[in-house]
């Protein structure tokens, strides 16, 4: 199959943010520090909600500012640039590139990590039922040189997670034809054969399965995680950065096992993601590191699979000591 030639563009586009950064102007004795946090609006950045909610930050000195942004790769050159403080988001080829291209920023955590072995996890790349009953589809391998649909593009976490399916099964990202569809999109596609499999966030993998659409062929190993945490350069040197990150891990410990599903996490995660909590609790929550540690080693996974891809343009990896920084988590 052809490679795919895709190159990863950091765009601003459509994105206005107003107000300064944390690191602006110090703040009087006892007077809380304004640290400006750009956020997709998921339940997988639960902690950021259930911290801020709780009155972590504030214990901490600091009074968030929550921008609502579309995706991490908009908001990476704000934080290079110090109009963020903070990025809490999906990763993507975006990041290598605007690291390689010199923009100082540093991926300082983790966010929601699969669990694995649940029955009904997050996430699962799907295929067409019809295609698994005439014996078309039996397994993974057998989705070589099929449409498979992701969330985001080459660039995006969804093909990084269908790569390692194909991995696994001893074949490429490159032995699929990659389709770019949303979630919601993917049940009708599937169900009117326009593509072969999809890479689905829940309920959007669990529904086609459950009304007889699809088959859920493979789910992320455990550990796995395609979000995290990004510090402009500018603030991660100053004092609030290990606040922050503290205040954060507070709320992530809060999230541990069983407690994700508490009334009071509930009602916080609905309130900032625009839902009920009976709608949160019907859709399955990932897991979160209790110190929210960065993952390097998927990290330089991810870069790898997407220069494979042609997501990413430059020759060379980059070190991993240039963009990830552990020491936050550590100290928390």
């Amino acid at each position: 199959m052809k490679k795919l030639k895709i190159v990863a563009a950091v765009s601003l586009v459509g994105l206005v943010l107003s107000g300064c950064a944390a690191t602006d102007a110090p703040a009087a004795s006892g007077e809380l520090q304004t640290v400006n946090v750009g956020h997709v609006q998921l339940a997988i950045f639960s902690p950021l909600y259930v911290a801020d909610a709780k009155g972590y930050f504030e214990d901490e000195g600091i009074s968030l500012k929550l921008e609502a942004i579309k995706s991490g790769q908009d908001a990476v050159p704000l934080a290079a640039s110090g109009k963020l403080d903070v990025v809490v988001s999906g990763f993507s080829a975006g990041l290598f590139s605007a690291v390689e291209t010199g923009l100082n920023v540093k991926v300082v955590g983790s966010m929601g990590v699969s669990a694995g072995d649940e029955e009904v996890p997050p996430s699962a790349l799907i295929a067409s039922k019809a295609l698994v009953d005439d014996g078309t589809i039996t397994n993974v391998a057998d989705l070589e040189g099929r449409k498979v649909a992701v969330a985001g593009g080459a660039g995006g976490t969804g093909a990084f997670y269908v790569g390692m399916a194909l991995e696994e099964a001893g074949l490429s990202i490159t032995d699929v034809e990659l389709v770019t569809l949303g979630n919601p999109d993917m049940p009708t596609a599937l169900a009117n054969g326009s593509i072969d499999a999809a890479f689905a966030s829940a309920p959007f993998w669990n529904m086609p399965v459950e009304d007889g659409t699809a088959v859920s062929l493979w789910t992320t190993p455990t550990g796995t995680s395609g979000t995290g945490v990004v510090y402009g350069g500018d603030f991660a040197a100053t004092d609030l950065a290990q606040k922050f990150f503290t205040a954060l891990t507070r709320g992530a410990q809060d999230l541990q096992g069983d407690d994700r599903y508490t009334d009071e996490n509930l009602a916080i995660i609905g309130a900032a993601t625009g839902q009920t909590a009976e709608q949160v609790a019907a859709v399955p929550l990932y897991r979160w590191l209790p110190d929210l540690a960065p993952l390097p080693e998927q990290l330089a996974a991810m870069e790898r699979m997407w220069m494979e891809l042609g997501a990413i343009v430059y020759a060379d990896p980059i070190p991993e000591a240039d963009y990830v920084d552990a020491t936050f988590a550590q100290n928390s």
